[in-house]
């Protein structure tokens, strides 16, 4: 809130996305945007339409990412409470999310960054409730959702990432709950459908914009060499576990220490996931090693940036979560896992009270 009412200026990017919510009036903003810009069209026509009756005031075109940012920590307290139970990793998993100085700051910011957040958070969950489809009939509740989930392709990219995924549980699913098959159809039928609809109404502009993709060459993931692959990807692996914490080199190279935790969680979870894969992919764990697989495999093909920081947005919760399964391999050594766990939840303290100190200082233009 510091931040939101702080109403600082609008930067570059989002005074460019501003132009071409002015600009792209009705159906034009379903098309090829302005100053290389991409954003999800209905979610840019839902924040136009909005913001238009408040004459595009600084609150009318934030308040919308915020929401979004606000209702993802509600739904990732529930899928962290869903995949660690009542217990100390749940606390800190949640904290590790609201302390965060980076989701904080793209609350608050013309863009579509919280939107994948708390997307990528409804489906986690959804996936969690899907394990009850394996031998029982959907409720009407889950048949509403299965309906509805597609519908988030339109509204952020990173839905992408895992949309495919509840389909693969479905197909798994109705080989033994033949009741399924209808709800599995609607599922398939609905995600085709939409997907469709935003590759044509939009994600082939941004695929054709070669100052978009040149803004983002150096995010790829280099394969000139094997010392460029090891540069490259040493970047980003940092920048996907690091960079959520501060703003500056300090708390980057602090939370440094924590990127064995989470390659040692992924490769947990990367386990996990193969010996499951038949019977469905449905924890956390799972989710989180097949999403860091894609933006590997696709940083590697140079189709998505795999060290784009905010770009990557939508996977940080996750980060939090695979940490903390990294630190809990320790358990059986219990002096190392106290001080592990002690020197993290330091660390977020220490996080949170630099977010406070940075946007209150924002808020009262220090």
């Amino acid at each position: 809130m510091l931040h939101f009412f702080s109403f600082r200026e609008l930067w570059l990017d989002e005074r460019s996305v501003l132009e071409n919510i002015r600009v792209l009036s009705g159906p034009r903003i379903f098309g090829r945007l302005m100053h290389c810009q991409a954003f999800p069209r209905a979610y840019l026509y839902a924040v136009q339409s909005f913001s238009s009756f408040f004459h595009f005031s600084l609150f009318s075109l934030r308040i919308l990412p915020l929401a979004c940012m606000c209702g993802a920590v509600f739904v990732w307290k529930a899928a962290y409470r869903r995949a660690l139970g009542e217990s100390a990793a749940f606390i800190t998993a949640l904290l590790s999310f609201v302390v965060s100085f980076q989701l904080i700051y793209y609350s608050s910011e013309l863009k579509s960054y919280s939107m994948d957040v708390l997307a990528a958070g409804a489906f986690c969950l959804f996936l969690w409730h899907q394990k009850d489809l394996e031998f029982k009939n959907p409720s009407k509740g889950l048949i509403l959702c299965a309906v509805l989930m597609p519908l988030l392709l339109a509204f952020s990219y990173a839905a992408f990432f895992i949309f495919w995924i509840p389909a693969y549980n479905f197909i798994i699913f109705s080989r033994k709950n033949k009741a399924l098959l209808p709800l599995s159809a609607w599922y398939i039928g609905i995600s085709l459908a939409v997907s469709t609809l935003v590759y044509f109404f939009d994600i082939r502009f941004g695929l054709s914009e070669s100052c978009l993709l040149g803004y983002w060459e150096s995010y790829f993931i280099c394969s000139a060499s094997p010392y460029c692959f090891i540069k490259s990807f040493g970047e980003g692996l940092r920048n996907i576990v690091a960079w959520p914490f501060g703003d500056d080199k300090l708390f980057i190279r602090t939370a440094s220490f924590f990127i064995p935790f989470f390659a040692i969680g992924t490769f947990y979870a990367g386990v996990k996931c193969f010996k499951k894969a038949k019977e469905g992919l449905l924890d956390m764990d799972t989710i989180g090693f097949v999403i860091f697989a894609e933006l590997f495999v696709l940083g590697l093909l140079k189709k998505y940036p795999f060290t784009g920081e905010r770009i990557t947005l939508f996977f940080m919760p996750v980060v939090f979560f695979l940490i903390m399964r990294g630190i809990s391999a320790f358990k059986r050594f219990k002096p190392l896992y106290a001080s592990f766990t002690a020197f993290y939840v330091s660390f977020l303290v220490f996080c949170g009270f630099n977010s406070l100190v940075k946007f209150f200082k924002l808020f009262f233009k220090l």
